[in-house]
């Protein structure tokens, strides 16, 4: 079916010409499917097809005839913070120029966020979605399409159960809502269409032809056909990557590890040693001098990039990722060397896709194949319709017999049934207490809400989910977040803010009960340990040998709002990483760089930055929690703690850094100066300022003041202004 065609399904001609731009010209097997199918009637649906298909475009027709017929809201929900941004991207520039206002919503998990009633078109992640229905955002009820891209996620054990929960309370909120699934293949496709009342898609059409293979003994063979025989004095990965470059192409490498991650990047990045290059060269010093201290990874990615590879994982500042992706998508950098969450991130161009480790580690389990499911999303990623005429996944052999049981799994394997996951408790815990706490008031209707889950459907009985409900309840009684009126259950005060502050009702309990203990003026260490205890802040940061000595000093020194568990305790190894997890933080408040922080304590920028997000939140809900108790005294300390942990200086600088493009180091370097006040910055002459901070931010600084400069210094900065230099 032509694009054209689309005008005659009510689609205005101003998005069938923005299709035609982007160079869409033929709707895809499954768009037509889809289409067939009542996409444009309103009609819910799941779409299983493979990445590359075309389900966002499938996504965005439907979204446009809601929006130009029915005038409703369209909610679109990611699992990922980095694809909603993506997806912003693509409908910001869709609708642009039209009255539709696209908005996108993924932080702030303590507010109505009133100002998204104002738009039409709202990307969200399913957290945020979630927290907007506990803070009783009546505009939800006015949405007219629900789109939830990987909806296969709810078979997810972290993601699962709030994307669950999220769907079925907004079938809820609005019942008369089209609701789009976009899903990778996956083996029970039908039992998930039942559970929604949806129309099922399913297809197996890819616009670029994927070719999928193994190799073993220097030669890459592909399923049905088509092989290449490869140099033999050469590792498997260099190999490959080296042939991957003589097709000018690109190559992604999937590992299992972030150390494996980096040492195949140096690897690949020696071997390569590309010719000078301008854009190559930017970014490895863009990289490099992304904090004001430079790590020693940041080094090693900068010196990597130099030589057209970059590695890739969560220990990385989400900027340095940012850029890897912008120059991997402009064909700059010629291979990624990544842990498998990319496979679930943005979209990125590659001819080939190398899985190179397909077992991992499962506590309990021991070493096992991964997921035939995870495997073919990294696959997916092979081979991109505005690049390639088709693409290449390959996996790594090191036997004949390996190489049988790699085709056989992840080639001519099915991908496996997804399963809710929604008995798992920490998730069941928060969702009953936010279901109290948004009105319903008795078990049975908890039991008749969550017979409307994916869960009740999949299973059938929900017996044991109603008596593990039952068990909460009590425990939310004995907390005190609700109490039992006869056969209603009431949330408190209390309770009702637990909910909202989105924390483990466990946790909440623990911080409570800390606080009720505490005395006034207790160390910060105290306070970061108290929320380091957390489930919220898990996984700790890990134990090593060398850190026992400190982390022993500091429990000898510190007074603390936990029980200590005894030396033989199950719990005393989670006790300590909590401790050295509170260790870091604090010397994050310390000034200690992020250089300092990696080789003392093993602590990646991209791990340090997440935890600090955080225990942000968790100081903010111990601030909460604690004036609902009356302990405004002891809350004076957590707030200012908060602020110092947020620019990660001790208390002196805290008047400082406020400024923009003040940081830490600069904050110092004028401390050091004499210089600890505004009113210390408004006495001092520009001249010496800009002999301390250099000319332009000096500039900065006193017009953030409210300084007017003397005729001198205006002559000064207009030399600036015009030349940038001191003339």
């Amino acid at each position: 079916m032509n694009i054209e065609n689309l005008s005659t399904f009510g689609i205005p001609e101003i998005f069938v010409k923005r299709f035609s731009e982007d160079g869409v010209k033929k709707l895809y097997e499954p768009q037509v499917m889809a289409l067939k199918k009542g996409l444009l009637d309103f009609k819910n649906q799941i779409i299983s097809a493979p990445t590359a298909s075309g389900k966002t475009l499938t996504a965005a027709i439907a979204a446009i005839k809601q929006l130009h017929e029915r005038k409703s809201k369209v909610i679109y929900l990611v699992p990922l913070v980095a694809l909603a941004g993506e997806k912003y991207q693509y409908f910001k520039k869709l609708f642009s120029g039209t009255k539709i206002k696209v908005a996108l919503s993924t932080g702030d998990l303590d507010s109505s966020s009133r100002w998204l009633s104002d738009f039409d078109f709202l990307i969200l992640t399913t957290e945020k979605c979630d927290s907007l229905i506990r803070h009783s955002s009546n505009w939800l009820s006015d949405a007219g399409l629900i789109i939830v891209d990987e909806i296969h996620m709810l078979n997810d054990t972290s993601r699962g159960p709030t994307l669950e929960i999220t769907l079925t309370r907004l079938r809820e909120i609005a019942p008369k809502a089209q609701i789009i699934g976009l899903s990778a293949t996956i083996k029970n496709s039908r039992e998930l269409s039942s559970w929604l009342g949806a129309n099922l898609v399913v297809s197996n059409f890819r616009p670029v032809k994927l070719y999928e293979g193994v190799y073993l003994n220097s030669e890459i063979q592909f399923f049905g056909g088509r092989n290449y025989k490869l140099k033999d004095n050469l590792t498997a990965e260099i190999n490959i990557f080296e042939n991957t470059l003589s097709f000018n192409k690109q190559a992604i490498f999937f590992v299992s590890s972030r150390r494996n991650a980096e040492a195949l990047a140096e690897k690949l990045s020696l071997f390569n040693k590309p010719k000078a290059d301008k854009e190559l060269e930017s970014l490895s010093t863009q990289i490099e001098s992304m904090l004001e201290t430079p790590t020693r990874q940041c080094r090693r990615l900068s010196e990597c990039i130099k030589g057209g590879v970059a590695f890739h994982h969560a220990g990385l500042l989400p900027k340095q990722k940012t850029l890897i992706e912008e120059y991997f998508k402009k064909g700059v950098l010629k291979s990624i060397c990544a842990t498998p969450t990319l496979a679930m991130g943005v979209n990125l161009p590659a001819w080939r896709i190398i899985v190179r480790d397909v077992k991992r580690y499962y506590s309990g389990y021991g070493s096992r194949y991964i997921p035939t499911l995870e495997v073919k999303q990294m696959f997916g990623r092979a081979g991109r319709p505005t690049y390639d005429q088709e693409g290449e996944s390959i996996l790594i052999a090191k036997n004949d017999l390996e190489a049988q049981e790699l085709t056989e799994k992840y080639i001519l394997g099915e991908p496996e049934e997804i399963y809710s996951k929604l008995a798992l408790e920490p998730v069941l815990r928060m969702h009953v207490l936010a279901l109290i706490a948004s009105g319903l008031s008795t078990e049975d209707s908890l039991f008749n809400f969550f017979s409307k889950t994916f869960y009740a459907h999949q299973y059938g009985d929900t017996g044991s989910l109603e008596s593990k409900i039952k068990g909460i309840i009590t425990m939310l009684v004995d907390f005190a977040f609700v109490v039992r009126l006869n056969e209603k259950i009431i949330p408190t005060k209390i309770g009702k803010r637990v909910s909202e502050l989105y924390l483990d009702p466990l946790s909440a309990n623990q911080i409570i009960k800390a606080l009720q203990k505490s005395k006034h003026k207790n160390k910060p260490f105290t306070h970061l340990h108290l929320i380091s205890s957390t489930l919220e802040m898990k996984p700790l940061f890990p134990m090593y040998k060398k850190d026992e000595e400190d982390v022993l000093q500091k429990i000898n020194e510190n007074p603390f709002l936990t029980d200590i568990p005894a030396e033989w305790d199950i719990d005393f190894e989670e006790f300590l990483k909590s401790v050295k997890t509170a260790i870091i933080l604090e010397s994050w408040a310390n000034e200690t760089t992020e250089d300092k922080m990696l080789s003392s304590y093993k602590v990646m920028p991209g791990d340090l930055r997440t935890k600090l997000k955080n225990a942000d939140w968790m100081l903010y809900a111990v601030n909460e929690l604690g004036f609902l108790l009356g302990l405004k005294e002891e809350l004076s300390d957590v707030r200012k703690l908060r602020v110092r942990m947020r620019y990660g200086v001790r208390e002196e600088l805290i008047p400082l850094v406020r400024l923009e493009q003040i940081g830490r180091v600069r904050a110092r370097k004028l401390f050091n100066n004499n210089i600890k006040t505004i009113q210390d910055l408004r006495e001092i002459s520009i001249r010496r300022l800009s002999a301390i901070l250099g000319d332009k931010i000096a500039l900065s600084v006193k017009k953030q003041i409210g300084e007017s400069l003397a005729d001198d210094d205006k002559e000064r900065q207009a030399s600036l202004d015009f030349s940038g230099e001191i003339v």
